[in-house]
């Protein structure tokens, strides 16, 4: 038989998942009638508008690490005064400790993420470029260009 203080912890996460998809279906059924009525709307300014034609927008969710830009700023800020190629970890953790972030494995991979992407647009506008890393296989080191 399981441990009990394991199924109680499995049934408390159980219930705090349960919860979460109570509170995102009473969002999705808002963001239903939100959309009806703005589809209604239209049929009564332009009965003949097609709204299948309408795309849905990607939308974004902001980091809450960085204000707009600040990645970006602060990943070139460290290419410059180390004057080296860095893996994109060095620059994660370079990055968290200049921000005052705790150095987690959660929060790690995040921005670690958050700084792969900017590097590749980095990469994508001829900023910076990718430097082999020897014996490191698996492991890109950015600098400058």
């Amino acid at each position: 038989m399981a441990e009990s203080h394991v199924i109680s912890g499995l049934v408390s996460k159980r219930a705090e998942v349960a919860g979460q998809i109570t509170s995102y279906q009473s969002e999705i059924h808002r963001l239903q009638s939100a959309l009806s009525h703005l589809d209604g709307t239209i049929k009564l300014f332009a009965p003949e508008f097609d709204l299948r034609t309408v795309k849905s927008k990607r939308t974004n969710a902001r980091n809450q690490y960085f204000e707009h830009g600040e990645a970006q700023r602060m990943t070139l800020d460290v290419l410059r005064e180390v004057g080296r190629p860095m893996c994109s970890r060095e620059i994660a953790d370079a990055l968290m400790q200049r921000k005052g972030i705790k150095s987690t494995a959660e929060f790690v991979v995040r921005i670690q993420k958050n700084i792969l992407a900017v590097l590749h647009r980095l990469m994508a506008n001829n900023i910076v470029k990718t430097i082999d890393a020897h014996g490191e296989p698996g492991v890109m080191h950015w600098e400058i260009v």
